[in-house]
């Protein structure tokens, strides 16, 4: 049996390690690598995305109350061009309507945005739809009818259940 001062003469004894073992821990090492850097490459391209769609979707909060903004309501009907930062150049058109609500109404609202190479933005279109309460266009001559018929309507409609109350 040999001790620890006398030379090993068994291989099985002999510290180190095989040439086999020695490949398999380097090609462990290179596969965590990769997936380690590659991982790292993913991140930052998601941070990055993340980063252009929030500068994208502050830009097209920042067109529609630009949009809403207009007092006149012949220059929002007609519909118009806007330049912002990340979008490029901006048409946007709106529809109109009057709700079931009274003073509320119906904005259907088509953006088509350009694009910009610059911060990796495709050309695209946003459709919204958005309810706005007693915009400041609501008085125009379109709606004072309309507005008009919908509160007799809404009058009448209270009478009718006052009166089914009272029977």
């Amino acid at each position: 049996m040999p001790n620890a001062l006398s030379p090993c003469n068994d291989v099985r004894l002999s510290t180190g390690y095989l040439l086999v073992e020695v490949l398999v821990a380097l090609a462990l090492f290179g596969m965590a690598a990769v997936y380690l850097v590659d991982g790292a490459f993913v991140a930052a391209r998601f941070a990055r995305h993340m980063k252009d769609t929030r500068e994208m979707e502050q830009d097209l909060l920042w067109a529609r109350s630009q949009i809403f903004s207009e007092p006149d309501y012949e220059k929002i009907s007609e519909g118009g061009d806007l330049e912002t930062l990340t979008l490029g150049e901006i048409r946007w058109e709106t529809e109109i309507e009057l709700s079931s609500v009274l003073d509320v109404y119906k904005v259907s609202l088509r953006i088509e945005h350009d694009g910009s190479e610059e911060f990796g933005v495709e050309a695209g279109e946003r459709d919204s739809t958005i309810h706005l309460l007693r915009p400041t266009w609501s008085k125009h001559g379109d709606f004072a009818s309309d507005r008009a018929d919908l509160l007799n309507d809404k009058r009448d409609k209270i009478r009718e259940i006052k009166e089914d109350r009272q029977r």
